[in-house]
């Protein structure tokens, strides 16, 4: 029934009459995608037991496959609206329905842009933090070859935020440049993937918030003919408050935290190479590092674009007396192919080998080994 009030959204849109939309501009994406694990694995957290296999394809929506087929971790349909209000100012806004939250739309991005002059823009609203390299387009199936960025790097609890930020574009050389600083906060009550973990460890929460506060960076992005390559260097206080369910709160120790990418891709002849490389650092009391990358090469052969990814998370503690790398490890192996068949759609098929790395003996090989059948369709208006 959600996705039918969705639906009847979208077709509403369409049939607007245009003089209605003389200053709003509409577009949207959507995947459809449907996938299952193969086989049983031993149950990481409870030994001597086994349970399907899992491949966790979105944390933060905590979107998961089993040996089950299931259209709804990842399948999401969304609008945007681009309200031009004259004079270089404009609103965007952009409603999401996702099959995580059984389809119930939600509006996630909105936001004021106005163009100061030919280089400077501001901006001041709700969008995705700029992470990863595909943060900002990460739910967008179509912007990409994969069937998802790999889920063991974008794996993060907040991936929003409510900010200020400024944009200056320039030339340097023969190569395009974009470089904007950003500032913002986000609280975000009842976090899903923070409970699922709480549950996951045998806690009994009513609820988990978090709390990503002065959320302060750049991003310097440089493009080529050929190539694009992104720096991002961010930092943050972070909080935490568990709920009990007799509603006693506890709140964690805070800490900050600091963010180092770098993204892009590089065309030759027929092959396009792509990587992500992040680098997370907790100023705690273990020092708690997060290494992360991504590889993935692909063959462009007309409408098909066969390709290959592997992507490796690592976690480590770094100070003296808590030195260790025997925690949570792990890479994902995917091979998949896109077919092109249509000017604004694109059929995806794609096998991921989840790889569990993590350290049995201090409880951090709780994912588990996994091999998922995904296919989808993703596609623009």
């Amino acid at each position: 029934m959600k996705l039918f009030k969705v639906l009847t959204m979208l077709i509403a849109t369409i049939i607007v009459p245009h003089s209605a939309l003389a200053d709003v501009a509409f577009s949207g994406y959507g995947s459809i995608v449907a996938g299952k694990t193969f086989g049983s694995v031993d149950d990481p957290l409870n030994p001597g037991e086994t349970r399907d296999e899992i491949l966790t394809a979105d944390f933060y929506d905590v979107g998961q496959y089993d040996n089950d087929i299931k259209f709804t971790p990842e399948s999401v349909f969304a609008l945007q609206a681009l309200v031009d209000l004259g004079d270089d100012l404009k609103f965007t806004a952009q409603l999401v329905a996702k099959g995580t939250d059984d389809f119930e739309p939600e509006f996630d991005w909105y936001y004021l842009t106005y163009q100061v002059n030919d280089s400077w823009s501001v901006m001041a609203g709700r969008r995705n933090i700029p992470m990863y390299y595909y943060s900002e387009f990460s739910e967008v199936g179509y912007a990409y070859p994969w069937m998802r960025p790999p889920s063991n790097l974008y794996w993060w609890q907040i991936t929003q935020f409510n900010s200020f930020q400024a944009s200056y574009d320039f030339e340097w050389g023969d190569y395009s440049n974009n470089l904007t600083f950003f500032y913002g906060n986000e609280n975000s009550y009842d976090n899903k993937e923070m409970l699922f973990y709480d549950e996951l460890f045998g806690g009994n929460a009513r609820s988990v918030d978090e709390f990503w506060s002065d959320i302060l960076g750049f991003n310097w992005n440089i493009a080529g003919d050929d190539f694009e390559v992104r720096f991002v260097y961010f930092q943050n206080d972070r909080d935490r408050t568990t709920t009990a369910q007799d509603g006693t709160e506890t709140d964690s120790v805070p800490f900050d935290q600091q963010f180092l990418g770098f993204g892009g891709y590089y065309n030759f002849n027929q092959f396009t190479f792509l990587f992500d490389w992040n680098h997370v650092e907790y100023d705690d009391v273990v020092g708690t590092e997060y290494p992360t990358y991504l590889v993935s090469l692909v063959y462009n052969i007309g409408d098909f674009q066969p390709y290959i990814a592997y992507s490796k998370a690592d976690h480590e503690n770094t100070k003296t007396a808590a030195a260790t790398k025997d925690l949570e490890e792990h890479y994902i192996l995917g091979y998949g192919v896109r077919y092109n068949f249509h000017p604004s759609a694109s059929f995806k098929i794609q096998y991921d080998k989840f790889e569990e790395q993590g350290n049995k003996a201090t409880g951090w090989a709780y994912h588990g080994d996994s091999r998922t059948l995904t296919m989808g369709i993703d596609f623009i208006f």
